[in-house]
């Protein structure tokens, strides 16, 4: 076994270890009383105590004591789960904490982000990580900590929860390629192109968390609906682009757009029913829908099935993707003014966004394959999709039923997966046709589990004819 397996063992027992025994004793009616007298085990105590961990793990680091230096940031960076869990289940949150917790995660990782990055600009340092975006990550997330003096929303959000996480990972990773360099036989799994995604995917991260806090809570939801809207129209510019340059690379990045509008639209909404919206809120969201789910799919399916294959000429390519537009223009008009009454959380046909994801990935997927019956699979999905919009079969909201009984920690689990998966899609391209396969059969997936089968089976029943 390689150092660095043995160091990301060590880095999973310590945190498996923490996890069982913070999570057991603050639970513990006889342990509590302990924590809420000795100052070490204190909410605050914790943070004041990892003030100055980052700088000695950036100190390890340039003295070249790389396994140690990630060691220590492992370590302290795991008692940020400490803090809070103690805080939570031993009646310890303060005030002084909702802001000195972020403060000692940026000192964590600042010292250690500004000397990976600065060698390109001043004599000591390394040049691993982008020095301009490292330095935007930095302006912008100690603007988001400024932000708390002057906004009553203090506790983090969840982008400036998976922001911090995959800053963890970005810095671990950094770290053991430097001890060893991180490879599964000849590949190697951290380059150049994975390191400047993740540090810019961390960079919008802190972006959305700042302005999360400091907007008024009732732009949220056209704030994330303008979000989904721009992804549309960014995905249109990627869709044409693509068959004049490296095809499968815009196609998926057309597609990642959508996907990423998707998650703006899922949470639009619940941040319009939690928060109220603005009197054209609705109007807006149909219009970003329609844009991005709808426009920049349908550039997806055109581009691909009019320049990319061999048995569908460009005027069928079109028709398919008019089709498409159509039915998805129909779904979204029908929510507003659904045929038929359905129960709470149960759509009438397959939702849009949902369709969009299907339609796109059967694209994808027929890219794969050098055959020109792949076009015409494509095609064939592309039109079942389209049908099963404007079907009458229920499907569950994914947003309404299917996401909020998952526990926290597994879609903060899942958000982080998912980030670090398409920027290790961009980064190697070997791995395009597995997050083609992936998506593809995640959009499957909900086309079958999606369907609220109790219902289905009851109108069924109440629509077969009488004897």
């Amino acid at each position: 076994m390689s150092i660095n397996w043995i160091i990301i063992c060590t880095i999973l027992a310590i945190l498996g270890l923490e996890r069982l025994v913070v999570t057991t004793t603050t639970k513990n009616p006889k342990i509590i009383p302990l924590y809420r007298k000795l100052p070490f085990l204190h909410p605050n105590g914790i943070s004041v105590l990892r003030l100055p961990m980052g700088f000695i793990a950036a100190a390890l680091a340039a003295h070249d004591h790389w396994i140690a230096a990630t060691l220590w940031f492992a370590f302290f960076m795991i008692t940020d789960l400490s803090d809070g869990t103690i805080a939570r289940n031993c009646d310890l949150s303060t005030e002084m904490g909702k802001w000195l917790d972020p403060l000692s995660d940026k000192f964590m990782y600042f010292p250690v982000l500004f000397y990976l990055s600065c060698g390109s600009v001043f004599s000591f340092g390394l040049q691993i990580l982008p020095f301009p975006w490292v330095i935007a990550f930095i302006v912008i997330d100690s603007l988001g900590l400024a932000s708390r003096l002057f906004v009553q929303k203090k506790a983090a959000n969840s982008f400036g929860k998976v922001k911090t996480a995959l800053v963890t990972i970005l810095l671990s990773l950094v770290s053991l390629n430097q001890i060893e360099t991180l490879k599964f036989g000849n590949f190697i799994l951290v380059n150049n192109m994975l390191v400047y995604c993740l540090t810019i995917a961390a960079t919008l991260l802190a972006f959305l968390s700042f302005y999360c806090k400091i907007i008024p809570d009732f732009w949220y939801a056209n704030s994330l609906t303008l979000a989904n809207f721009l992804c549309g129209l960014a995905a249109i510019a990627c869709a044409f682009t693509a068959y004049r340059t490296d095809k499968l690379k815009y196609y998926i990045i057309c597609y990642v757009l959508v996907f990423v509008g998707q998650f703006f639209d899922l949470f639009d909404g619940r941040m319009a029913r939690k928060y109220g919206s603005t009197p054209h809120g609705p109007m807006f969201d149909d219009i970003a829908d329609a844009t991005s789910f709808g426009l920049g799919i349908a550039s997806l399916i055109f581009c691909n099935l009019a320049f990319s294959e061999d048995w569908i000429s460009p005027w069928a390519a079109a028709v398919i993707a008019i089709f498409y537009a159509g039915c998805l223009f129909y779904r979204l008009y029908r929510f507003l003014h659904p045929t038929r009454e359905m129960p709470k959380g149960v759509f009438q046909g397959m939702p849009a966004p949902a369709g969009a994801i299907l339609a796109g990935s059967s694209v994808l997927f027929a890219t794969l394959f050098n055959h020109p019956a792949a076009g015409v699979f494509a095609a064939v999905m592309v039109v079942g999709t389209s049908l099963l919009m404007i079907s009458n079969v229920p499907y569950r909201h994914f947003g309404q039923v299917l996401w909020p009984t998952m526990p926290r920690g597994l879609k903060m689990l899942i958000f982080i997966m998912m980030i670090f998966f398409v920027c290790f899609t961009f980064a190697h391209k070997c791995y395009r046709p597995a997050f083609v396969w992936w998506c593809f059969g995640i959009s499957l997936a909900y086309a079958f589990y999606g369907i609220n089968w109790p219902f289905f089976k009851h109108q069924t029943t109440e629509q077969a004819p009488k004897e």
